[in-house]
This record gives structure tokens, sequence and C-alpha cells, in this order.
């Protein structure tokens, strides 16, 4: 009995040991695949950054130059003069930000009526995400043959009609789960006291429901600012966009400029990537929440 007793506590101790040590193994691991997936997702976009900033004679240089000695704005200062890079930036910009406010507008009160009066039945929201589900490609000629006899190619108010339609089926069923988790008796109790229907709406579930419109917001604007079939196909001269831009370098020819290319991938990835960064919280809550509830 004094035996079973005096080899408990070294048997405790080993147990503790082996279980440390594997927390540790499984934190070390874990960090060495983070650090990996970093090094793959983050690596090409630092070779295209610091591309953009070497100077001619370091495109082909052996062995590689990963930093250079002596970084310059050649690249962009090019880009915006010889590319008329600054007409592209922001035109990119402002359809963007116009298609993000019309799918707020538009995706608001459609979501409201589904979520309160069960508005097209209770398969609506379903049927709006289906459609989202539908590819581009199948869209392109016939929105081209419309928009041509219309006279709305090469026009802001096309391409902003087009991604708000095509980008609000998403934004209503995100919405639609927000607004449907929302007590029903807050909204009365405002009317109550003297606040109409659209009153409640702005000033009480509005403010509540801010992580959802937040993904709304935020996923409009970067789903629009990377779009590329319909801006390729819908535009001319004066409206084409950032990823146009990209493709004239990127597809080839006798003459690549190697500086203005990466330049021009830069521009195109910085401010969807920098909106995301700074609001990723709303974004990460508003989906989880999102997507969970109704």
């Amino acid at each position: 009995m004094s035996t079973l007793v005096s080899a408990t506590p070294a048997v405790v101790v080993r147990s503790a040991r082996r279980y440390r040590w594997r927390r540790r193994l499984a934190a070390g691991l874990t960090y060495l695949g983070l650090a990996g997936a970093l090094v793959f997702f983050l690596g090409p976009f630092f070779w295209i950054v610091t591309t953009s900033l070497k100077g001619d004679s370091d495109f082909f240089a052996f062995p590689p130059v990963w930093i250079p000695s002596h970084p310059s704005l050649a690249h962009y200062v090019g880009l915006f003069t010889r590319a008329s890079g600054l007409r592209y930036f922001l035109n990119s910009l402002t359809i963007s930000s116009m298609s993000m406010v019309a799918a707020l507008v538009v995706s608001l009160p459609t979501a409201y009526a589904i979520a309160r009066w069960r508005f097209g039945g209770g398969l609506l929201g379903t049927f709006l995400l289906v459609l989202r589900m539908l590819p581009a490609i199948a869209l392109i000629i016939p929105v081209y043959l419309m928009y041509k006899q219309l006279g709305l190619t090469n026009s802001y108010l096309g391409l902003v009609m087009l991604y708000t339609v095509v980008y609000i089926p998403f934004a209503v069923w995100l919405l639609v789960g927000f607004l449907r988790d929302f007590p029903v008796e807050i909204e009365e109790a405002a009317m109550i006291d003297g606040c109409s229907r659209v009153g409640a709406l702005l000033r009480v579930v509005v403010p509540i429901i801010a992580p959802g419109l937040a993904v709304v917001a935020l996923f409009s604007f970067i789903a629009t600012w990377n779009e590329f079939l319909f801006a390729v196909v819908l535009t001319g001269i004066e409206t084409k966009t950032m990823m146009v831009l990209v493709t004239t370098y990127t597809s080839g020819g006798t003459d690549m400029f190697y500086g203005e290319a990466s330049a021009s991938v830069v521009l195109g990835v910085l401010p969807a990537f920098v909106v995301a960064f700074l609001l990723q919280r709303y974004l990460v809550k508003g989906l989880a929440l999102g997507g969970t509830k109704g």
C-alpha cells in the first residue's frame, strides 16, 4: 500500500509533463502552419510590392533581388502619367462607392419587408441567395445587348445599376437574419412613443444591426472593386476600372512594363485590402451572426 501511494505522485508528474509537452508541440505546429500560410498567401503580394519599387536593372537580376537597395516610386509616377492610371483609379473608387451606397439603400427596406411581413413567402430569402450563385458569364451577352439598346454602355449609371442588382441578393439574405432576430417589441415601443415605422427603423433598428450593414457595405465595395468581366465588356475609355488596367499589363505583348504592371496590381488590391483590414471586426461578426440567425 505504501509503495502504491509513493508511486502515485511520480505518475502524476510524468502525466503532467507529457501533457505540457503535447500542448507545446501542438502550439508549435499551429504557429508553424500559420507561418507557412502567411508566407504562401502574402509572399506573392510582397514580391509584387517590392517589384513595383525596383529599378529596371533589378527585374532580371540573379540571384533575385527581394528588397531593392534604392526603392523608387518612379513606376507609380509612370503609371499615372503614361497610362492614365489616376483616371482608372478614380473610376473604380467612384463606381465602388456608388454601388455600396445603392446596395445599402435597396437591401435594407427589402430585407425589412421580408423579415417583418414575410413578403414573398418564407422561401424568398433563399431564392435570392440562389440567384447569387448564377455565374456572371451567363449574363454578359444579354446584359450587353440590353445595355447597347438603352445606351448604358460606357457609363457610371449602367455599371452601378448592374452591380447593385447582382450583389443585392446576398445583402438582403444577410440583413434578413439580423432583422428577424431583432425584437419586434422594441420597434412597437418606439412607435408608441411617437416614432413612425420608418423612424423606428432608422433610429432604433439600424444602430443595433450596424455590423450587418457594415458587412453589406464591405462586400459591395470589395466585390465591385474586384469585378472584371462586366467592367471590361461594358466600359469605354472614360469608365474603365483598375482591374481592366491591370490586365493590359499582364495579358502579354512585346513591350512589358514590369514596374508599372506591379504598381497597377498594388493599386488594384490595396484599397479593398485596407478597407477590409480596418473593418475586419465588423466583417467577421456580421458574417457569423447574419449567417446563423433567422
